[in-house]
């Protein structure tokens, strides 16, 4: 099934006292591939700057931008029409094990099988029995989905309970936190399997049951793509993904490679951030 979801994706900064100037780069814009197509997208800055657009070193698409006149506020407006649900189903095939132990296998994806910051989990016996566990799992496959399942029943999502320096290691301990942790988790525990995981950031449509044509307040979402012969996605959080509700907007190894948006800014004050998310289904 394919839909088409509009997405309005507002930052707002406020200054206590005004900003000399700024820089700063945005991910708020997806782009067209296999599983969705871009109909219409834009970024508007106010006070208006110059926007360069470049994609990334992991392919996402992000836009950089300077003022340079005093300002006591800055608004990032990202919009953008896109039709999911695109890519044809694919066959739940899955390479054997043996194929996981090759050294050629480790170079290909050795970014993706790399422990980060983020993404490390102690060897508590705790941990390791559960991925002793999965490990006997008769496939790749099997064992991907058995990760996101623990995730899905480890954790509490609990808005608050965690900062986006949280480490996955730090959300097995307190059992919660929010569709970023459970993401961060999900990969340590896949790259510990020695099966290739990436982060996943951009949009989800929250309530199927709503009617086309309404307004519904959301936020960015996190969730994982496991290497199973393709990329497949895993949303721990929610547990089961129907691709027609997702809006991909970038992939990296964690949170700290796809921010959606990030900067610095030359004044002396300090500075607050208002973030609101709207998404429509169009049909």
């Amino acid at each position: 099934m394919s839909w088409v979801l509009s997405i309005e994706h507002a930052s707002h900064y406020r200054y206590s006292t005004a900003s000399d100037g700024s820089f700063n780069e945005a991910r708020m814009l997806p782009q067209s591939d296999r599983t969705q197509l871009v109909l219409e997208r834009s970024l508007v800055v106010t006070p208006s700057a110059h926007i360069l657009g470049y994609q990334d070193y992991w392919g996402t698409l992000a836009h950089v931008f300077e003022i340079h006149q005093p300002h006591q506020e800055l608004s990032v407006i990202a919009r953008s029409r896109v039709q999911t649900g695109t890519a044809a189903p694919t066959k739940d095939a899955s390479p054997p094990w043996q194929q996981y132990r090759d050294p050629v296998f480790d170079d290909t994806f050795a970014e993706f099988l790399d422990p980060t910051l983020l993404t490390l989990i102690k060897d508590t016996d705790e941990a390791a029995q559960a991925i002793e566990l999965l490990r006997g799992s008769p496939t790749p496959l099997d064992a991907a989905q058995g990760v996101a399942q623990l995730v899905h029943e480890r954790l509490t999502y609990e808005v608050g309970s965690t900062a986006v320096s949280t480490s996955a290691d730090e959300a097995w301990s307190i059992r919660k936190g929010v569709c970023q942790d459970f993401a961060h988790l999900c990969i340590a525990l896949l790259r510990r399997l020695g099966i290739p995981a990436r982060y996943v950031s951009g949009y989800y449509y929250p309530d199927r049951e709503e009617s086309i044509g309404e307004v519904i307040d959301a936020e960015s979402h996190a969730w994982v793509e496991a290497w199973v012969g393709s990329w497949l996605p895993l949303d721990p959080t929610n547990q089961v993904v129907e691709p027609e509700r997702y809006v991909v907007v970038g992939r990296g190894r964690d949170y700290t490679d796809v921010p959606p948006l990030i900067g610095i800014y030359s004044g002396n004050g300090t500075s607050t951030m208002e973030v609101r998310v709207r998404v429509i289904r169009e049909s």
